[in-house]
C-alpha cells in the first residue's frame, strides 16, 4: 500500500514539474532530467533497501544501503535541482 502511495505521489509532483516548465516556458537540458530519473532511482532504491534489510533485522546492512545509495541520491538530486534553476 505504500510504494502505491509513493507512485501517486510521485507522479503528481512529476507533472507538476512538467506542467510549470511549459507553463513558465522554462529551458530545461536534456540531461537534468536524466539526472533527476537517476537520483529519483537510487533514492527509491535506498529507502527500499532501508525498509527491507531493517524488516530482516539487517541494521547494519540497512545503514550502510541507505549511506551509499542515499548519498549519491542526495548529491545528485541537488546538481539536478541546480540545472533546473540556472540552465
Amino acid at each position: 500500500m505504500w510504494w502505491f502511495l509513493y507512485g501517486l505521489i510521485l507522479g503528481a509532483a512529476g507533472m507538476r514539474i512538467v506542467m510549470w516548465v511549459r507553463i513558465e516556458n522554462v529551458k530545461v537540458a536534456w540531461y537534468a532530467w536524466l539526472i533527476s530519473v537517476i537520483a529519483l532511482i537510487f533514492g527509491t532504491l535506498a529507502v527500499q533497501h532501508f525498509f527491507a534489510s531493517y524488516a530482516e533485522m539487517e541494521p547494519k546492512a540497512a545503514k550502510m544501503g541507505l549511506l551509499f545509495m542515499g548519498i549519491p541520491a542526495i548529491v545528485l538530486g541537488c546538481i539536478a535541482l541546480w540545472l533546473f534553476i540556472t540552465v
